[in-house]
């Protein structure tokens, strides 16, 4: 039987880690890129600026090594900091050991959250390398979909000339009738595209949007448990 590929969502809360100084926001990271000979992650992270005293905290964390850039975002309401941690026994470090692929995470209430792919054989190795870190939380796990979701030439094109001359403007600056004329094709022949851009792009996002309603999951169970 051939080892299936899993989506895995896990959480990890351990000392010792700039993530357990986070509080009830969540913090993105962008980017992030490893050098194993230096042992070191470079991570690019946004945070927002009323929590910019988390950014101080985290240069007093051991696991801290240094930073390139703190910053303010266009709109001026975050913060990106782009720093770098130790690499060796780091979550990153055991997801990688086993052939994992790491496909997003934040960070929130002092816990990592984690969305990987990993082969099923090594569900269970990965989990005894992550309990040395603290608690750890296995959320669900799913195998991977695979499924066709790019935008033909013409979605794209239609999507891009809606966006750019306001049609998803508030209120909308112009009628669909008016841009299928100015790329020669039926109003119905636009909307056709232009619906189809728009089921394929919300389809792509969706894991992404089920992964950061996970919070939304945790605290309404832990809101039971007081209950019960």
């Amino acid at each position: 039987m051939s080892d299936r590929l899993l989506e895995i969502t896990f959480s990890v809360e351990h000392e010792n880690c700039w993530t357990n100084l986070v509080g009830k926001y969540v913090v993105k990271t962008l980017r992030f890129s490893v050098d194993t000979e230096r042992n070191f992650i470079r991570s690019l992270i946004v945070v927002d600026k009323k929590y910019k005293e988390l950014i101080n905290k985290i240069k007093r964390n051991n696991s801290f090594i240094g930073y390139s850039l703190v910053s303010l975002t266009t709109d001026n309401k975050k913060i990106l900091f782009d720093f770098r941690k130790r690499y060796k026994n780091s979550v990153m470090d055991n997801i990688n050991s086993v052939d994992g692929i790491i496909l997003d995470g934040f960070k929130y209430d002092g816990k990592e959250y984690w969305r990987v792919l990993l082969y099923e054989s090594y569900v269970n190795e990965l989990r005894e390398k992550l309990k040395s870190k603290g608690n750890v939380e296995f959320i669900s796990f799913h195998e991977l979909d695979i499924t066709e979701d790019e935008l033909t030439p013409y979605e794209l094109k239609t999507l891009i000339l809606a966006y750019k001359n306001g049609y998803f403007d508030f209120p909308r600056r112009i009628k669909s009738d008016k841009i299928s004329k100015l790329i020669n094709i039926s109003k119905s022949t636009f909307t056709y595209h232009l619906r189809s851009a728009e089921s394929r792009i919300i389809k792509r996002y969706i894991d992404d949007l089920k992964f950061y309603n996970v919070i939304n999951n945790v605290s309404k169970q832990e809101e039971e448990k007081k209950d019960s």
